[in-house]
C-alpha cells in the first residue's frame, strides 16, 4: 500500500508523511493501536519523522502513552529510535505531564530514565507534579518526586502542587508532597491549612501542623481554621486545632471546643437569609445589574450567595465578577483570592490574569503585579489594557522604594469585565 501510494517515484516516507487526517499520520495512529510491527515497518523501512506532529503538536509518542492503557512497548521503541521526551505541545505539554495525567508509572520512569526534564513548566498545566496532584495521580506523583521534581513550583502566581493537590482532595498527594518538604505557609490568606479545613479534608490536618503550618493566620474575611473546622468539619477536626490555636475569636466567650462549636451553631444559618430563597440564576442576574450600576457591596452579596447556595457549580465568571468588585471596594486580599481561584478554574483567561495583576497592585507587590500582567499578555498579546497596566507597574516596582503613589489604583474601571 505504501508503495503503491510513491507512486514509483522512490520518495516513500514523503508519501506516507503526506497522508494525514488533522496531522495524524500513519505512525501516530499505529502507536496509538499498539501495531508494533507497523511501527518498525514505518520507521526503520519506510523512515517516516518519528517525531512528527499532528495538529495539536504531540508526536507519536505521546499517543503510544494516552492509548488504551498506555503501550510501555511502544514508547520504549519510539524512543529507542530517537523519539524526543521533551517535545512540547501546543497546550506546553510534554510526554511527561501525559503520563502524569493517567498515572502511568511505568511510563513516567521510562521518559525520566531516558533523559526527560523531571520539571518542564507550561503556563497553563504547571509541572507533571502539578498535573500529577491535579488527576491524583499519587503512584505518579511518586516516582516524580523520587527523581527530586520541583515539590514548590508555582503556577499562576499562586497554585504549588500542594495547594492542587488539597483542592483536589487526595489524602495521599498531599501526604507525599509533605513528605518531600512542600511549603505549608501558602499565600497570604489563603494557605494549605485554610484551605483543607474548609474543604473538609480532615485527614491532612495534623500531616500539615505537623510539618508547621500556622493554625492562626486568618482568611480574608477574619475567620480562624478553628472557626471553619466547626463550621465544615467534625469535632475531631475542631479538637485537633483547638490544641494549638492561640489566636482567639472575640465573641465567644466560652474558650473550649463546645463553646466554639455551640458558637458557631448559634449563628445566622443560610436559610435565615432572605437571599437564599432566590434561585442561583436570579441571583447571578441580581449580581450583574448592580455591578452594572456600580453598587459592589450589594453585587458581592448577591454573587457569594449564589455561590453558598449552589458550590457545586460556581464558574469563573462569577468569582472573577465578585473579585472585581472587591477590587473597586478597595478589598485587595479578597479579590486576590478569587483571582487565583479563576486563574486555576480557567488558566487560559486573560481577564483572571487581569485582575490578579491589579490585586496585587492594590496589596503593593508589584514584582507580582508584573508577572501576573506578563501572562496576560502571553495569552492575549493585544490586550491594550493588560499592556498599559504593566508598563505602570513596572514603574510603580521602581518607583516603590520611594512609595511614591500613582494612579494605577484608580483605574480599575477601565477594565474588561467578565460579564
Amino acid at each position: 500500500m505504501a508503495r503503491k501510494l510513491d507512486g514509483g517515484r522512490g520518495r516513500l516516507a514523503e508519501a506516507v508523511e503526506a497522508v494525514k487526517d488533522h496531522g495524524v499520520g500513519a505512525l501516530h495512529l499505529a502507536a496509538d493501536a499498539n501495531r508494533a510491527e507497523v511501527c518498525e515497518y514505518l520507521v526503520e523501512d519506510v523512515r517516516v519523522d518519528v517525531d512528527a506532529l499532528d495538529i495539536c503538536g504531540r508526536t507519536p509518542l505521546v499517543w503510544a502513552i494516552i492509548g488504551e492503557g498506555g503501550h510501555v512497548d511502544i514508547v520504549r521503541y519510539l524512543l529507542d529510535h530517537g523519539a524526543n521526551p521533551d517535545n512540547v505541545d501546543i497546550a506546553g505539554l510534554t510526554p511527561l505531564h501525559e503520563a502524569a495525567k493517567i498515572g502511568h508509572c511505568e511510563v513516567v520512569e521510562l521518559l525520566l530514565s531516558r533523559g526527560a526534564s523531571v520539571d518542564p513548566f507550561s503556563t497553563d498545566h504547571g509541572t507533571p507534579l502539578h498535573v500529577a496532584a491535579k488527576h491524583k495521580q499519587d503512584g505518579a506523583m511518586k516516582t516524580l518526586l523520587a527523581h527530586h521534581a520541583d515539590v514548590n513550583k508555582i503556577l499562576d502566581n499562586f497554585s504549588s502542587p500542594l495547594m492542587i493537590a488539597i483542592y483536589s482532595r487526595s489524602v495521599k498527594c498531599v501526604n507525599l508532597l509533605l513528605e518531600a518538604g512542600a511549603d505549608v505557609k501558602g499565600m497570604r490568606t489563603t494557605t494549605p491549612l485554610l484551605v483543607a479545613v474548609t474543604n473538609g479534608l480532615s485527614g491532612v490536618l495534623k500531616p500539615l501542623l505537623a510539618a508547621g503550618a500556622d493554625p492562626n493566620v486568618r482568611n480574608e474575611f477574619g475567620h480562624l481554621p478553628i472557626q471553619l473546622a466547626a463550621h465544615f468539619g467534625t469535632r475531631k477536626d475542631v479538637e485537633i486545632l483547638f490544641e494549638v490555636t492561640s489566636s482567639r475569636i472575640p465573641a465567644v466567650h466560652d474558650w473550649s471546643v463546645d463553646g466554639i462549636i455551640s458558637y458557631i451553631k448559634s449563628e445566622p444559618k443560610l436559610e435565615d437569609n432572605p437571599l437564599s430563597k432566590m434561585s442561583v440564576a436570579k441571583l447571578k442576574e441580581e449580581g450583574d445589574k448592580a455591578l452594572r450600576k456600580e453598587d459592589y457591596d450589594s453585587a458581592v452579596e448577591f454573587y457569594t450567595m449564589a455561590m453558598v447556595v449552589d458550590p457545586e457549580n460556581v464558574d469563573s465568571t462569577l468569582i472573577g465578577n465578585r473579585g472585581f468588585c472587591r477590587l473597586n471596594l478597595g478589598n485587595g486580599e479578597g479579590a486576590l483570592n478569587d483571582a487565583h481561584l479563576c486563574r486555576t478554574m480557567r488558566p487560559d483567561c486573560e481577564d483572571s490574569c487581569w485582575l490578579q495583576g491589579y490585586s496585587y497592585v492594590q496589596l503593593k507587590e508589584y514584582e507580582k503585579a508584573c508577572d501576573s500582567f506578563l501572562d496576560g499578555l502571553k495569552l492575549k498579546p493585544k490586550f491594550v489594557g493588560i499592556e498599559k497596566a504593566l508598563r505602570q507597574a513596572l514603574r510603580l516596582l521602581k518607583e516603590s522604594h520611594a512609595d511614591k503613589k500613582n494612579g494605577l489604583e484608580g483605574q480599575y474601571r477601565e477594565a474588561h469585565l467578565f460579564l
